[in-house]
């Protein structure tokens, strides 16, 4: 059998049983891999990436309609590491944005404008469009943030047991989740309990595999829109508070385009 074949046959029968947001999936799951896959030989690179995206390719169980969910991959040797590259990277994206030094003291990482595709039950991809991201560095927290044009934001799926403050910052309405993770092996023998299951199905949660072990966590998120574009600011784990995120979010605001 090809390679291809193995893994799309193996990344369907992983996904069938998965059903948290494909689009806030994609953002954990790049989060995770980012470290992980620079390093790698370029076939294995190709397998952890495509492992990391077994929730968000394909599988018949996100969401009703023909959108199932939403595929997005980095391109390291893309990514700009220099704030003087911020007109290039919005040229790439098709929009500009506002892009901070810091975010509540994280510097600056990289940034990069990616492809987002839309994927059908079948994995055709529908249509597509663009995201503009930054990644930052704080020590234990490292966050990053997104953004895209707000006619293709959607959070169908996510539970609002998940929101932990909404807050008003200059007419700007901000949300702020914090969503338990569970990130397991792709291996037949690795499942959730049945409660987390349902938790999954509730939108409580996310599962999502590509892992070499069990991994708990919890995906921290705010969000909100401003003429026409969604921001999210998010980070996996860390010692970042709700205020920090909110802060961080002022951060933006406060920049300039």
């Amino acid at each position: 059998m090809k390679f291809d074949e193995y893994m799309h046959d193996s990344m369907k029968e992983i996904a069938q049983d998965v059903q948290p947001d494909p689009r806030m999936r994609a953002r954990v799951m790049n989060a995770v891999q980012i470290e992980r896959t620079k390093s790698r030989p370029r076939r294995m690179r190709f397998a952890v990436v495509a492992a990391a995206m077994v929730c968000v390719l394909i599988g018949g169980a996100f969401a009703a309609g023909p959108i199932v969910g939403l595929a997005s991959s980095m391109n390291f040797n893309q990514m700009s590491t220099s704030l003087d590259d911020e007109a290039k990277v919005e040229k790439e994206a098709g929009f500009t944005v506002r892009l901070p030094e810091t975010l509540n003291g994280a510097s600056f990482d990289n940034m990069v404008a990616q492809p987002v595709d839309a994927i059908d039950a079948d994995g055709n991809t529908v249509y597509s469009y663009q995201e503009f991201y930054a990644s930052y560095r704080d020590g234990a927290t490292q966050p990053f943030m997104t953004v895209i044009k707000s006619e293709n934001d959607s959070d169908e799926g996510v539970s609002d047991k998940t929101i932990v403050d909404t807050r008003e910052v200059d007419g700007i309405t901000m949300t702020y989740r914090e969503i338990p993770t569970i990130f397991l092996p792709p291996t037949e023998d690795a499942k959730p309990t049945e409660e987390e299951q349902a938790a999954a199905d509730r939108g409580e949660c996310f599962i999502s595999y590509g892992t070499e072990t069990r991994v708990d966590g919890v995906y921290h998120v705010i969000d909100w829109d401003e003429d026409g574009l969604h921001y999210a600011i998010a980070s996996n784990d860390g010692d970042w508070t709700a205020d920090d995120f909110f802060a961080a979010a002022e951060d933006v605001l406060n920049t300039e385009k």
